[in-house]
């Protein structure tokens, strides 16, 4: 029996206004080599400067993930040579990162598993290769970006545990506003670490894979890398310590170089930034970027607003619909009405619009609206959905849109009878069957009557008419 050991090196971009040592913007997308300066680029004699947003969000990742603070934090270099790299070295920690001793809680197949987080540090990114046929252009806009990296020790044993820590992950530094998560755009990036041994005989050779923007890709990645050293190991063989890339076209990992150790790097003091030593002030500060996380807020939504797991899990997976949700249930909506709607029929029209609810013409108050109108009795089911449709196609109010459009619920009991009298002579054969025992026929009955009232007779009261004539 063989025992796999995974370890995650996940990289996020920090949201900083600047870079981490300059003061060149930060931002996706921008034409390239135009956010650069001498420092970034490496020019000789300029000066690094520590980014205090970079450093203060870095501390909050560490608070947020357990980890022990480190009481100074050291920046080192890195020496290596790419064209990716200006300064042929990144300004990186080695020896005192900002963060040690973490951990991080994966739930997979009924068991929780704890994940212990090896390290936290803070360093720049480096420049970004587009390959083009046969030449390879250069973009130095990302170099400088403050870059966080966290080192999990090789705790898990599953491709699916580490997809499910990446998903749980992003959705904690979404909540904790430090970074979007976007792997398709790179500011979210993990290479993974997996080696196989003898159960019982500890780690085995270890092999990182390389080129995984999903967390899906993770998964299948490392399930087919721990496949592939198994069978080397069945043969007698012995597994190359090396880096690999995740082909993607053929879902098989193909070898890039052999491994570097830390000496590769030959890892010294970076002369021109002294060490960073975080006083009680900045401390409170990373204590006020804290927020309620996801697994905690899950909990509290089944524990306080009785959703089940499965709405709880939708609600919380945005924080931007955790705290509509919140909004909507402060506002006085049934808690269970509003988890529904939004799981559902919100949803689904989002996703048609191809649009967020931020900034969507739904608001709490007015979702709230809708919820009370139906709870009211002043509409029914289906003229709500027809309601919220028209919330989203002309941003107005349910209860001014209803008024408008005259759907406002039919339940005068005289008024209906009067109606359900009309059905009847006009379906004395529906009629007649339904006396006779034959149930079918009064849905259709009860359909006449509500498209005649172009959907707004009370439909329970309708059927209840029906039976009392009909004698049912």
């Amino acid at each position: 029996m063989y025992q796999s050991f995974i370890g995650l090196e996940i990289h996020i971009q920090l949201l900083t206004e600047s870079k981490v040592f300059c003061g060149c913007t930060n931002r996706f997308g921008d034409e390239p080599n135009t956010n650069v300066c001498p420092v970034c680029m490496g020019y000789p004699g300029v000066l690094p400067a520590l980014n205090a947003q970079a450093i203060r969000l870095s501390y909050v990742v560490a608070r947020a993930l357990n980890c022990e603070m480190s009481p100074q934090a050291v920046f080192e270099r890195k020496n290596y040579f790419y064209p990716d790299m200006p300064k042929n070295y990144q300004i990186s920690q080695f020896s005192s990162p900002l963060g040690r001793n973490g951990w991080i809680d994966v739930a997979y197949n009924g068991k929780t598993r704890r994940v212990r987080i090896h390290e936290i540090h803070l360093e720049e990114d480096a420049g970004k290769m587009i390959h083009a046929g046969d030449m390879s252009l250069l973009d130095y806009n990302r170099a400088g970006t403050p870059l966080l990296e966290i080192v999990t020790e090789p705790d898990m044993e599953f491709g699916e545990e580490a997809e499910i820590l990446l998903q749980d992950f992003r959705r904690t530094i979404r909540y904790l506003g430090v970074c979007d998560g976007n792997m398709e755009e790179g500011s979210m990036r993990c290479d993974a670490n997996v080696s196989v041994n003898l159960e019982g005989r500890g780690l085995g050779r270890k092999v990182e894979i390389k080129n995984l923007n999903s967390s899906r890709f993770v998964k299948m990645a490392l399930n087919y890398e721990i496949g592939r050293q198994k069978e080397i190991l069945d043969k007698g063989g012995k597994v190359v310590q090396e880096t690999r890339l995740w082909n993607e076209n053929r879902d098989v990992t193909e070898t890039m170089r052999t491994k570097e150790s830390a000496h590769d790097y030959r890892y010294f003091p970076e002369p021109d930034l002294p060490a960073f030593v975080p006083d009680a002030e900045f401390l409170a500060q990373v204590d006020r970027g804290l927020v309620e996380l996801p697994a905690a807020r899950r909990e509290r939504f089944v524990k306080d607003y009785g959703v089940n797991e499965a709405a709880a899990d939708f609600l919380i997976n945005e924080k931007g619909t955790a705290d509509f949700y919140e909004e909507v249930a402060a506002l006085g909506a049934d808690p269970g009405a509003a988890a529904s709607w939004l799981q559902f029929d919100v949803r689904k029209i989002l996703n048609r619009e191809n649009r967020e609810l931020a900034g969507s013409p739904l608001t709490a108050a007015r979702l709230a609206q809708l919820l009370s109108l139906l709870s009211g009795g002043r509409i029914h089911g289906k003229i709500a959905k027809q309601v919220l449709e028209a919330v989203f196609a002309e941003d107005k109010d349910p209860g001014l849109i209803i008024r408008e459009k005259g759907w406002e619920q039919m339940d005068d009991a005289a008024e209906l009878a009067a109606l359900v009298d009309r059905a009847l002579a006009a379906n004395a054969k529906a009629a007649a069957a339904v006396k006779a025992g034959d149930a079918k026929p009064l849905g259709f009955l009860v359909g006449q009557i509500m498209k005649a009232t172009q959907g707004r007779a009370q439909p329970q009261m309708v059927q209840e008419l029906l039976k009392e004539k009909l004698g049912i």
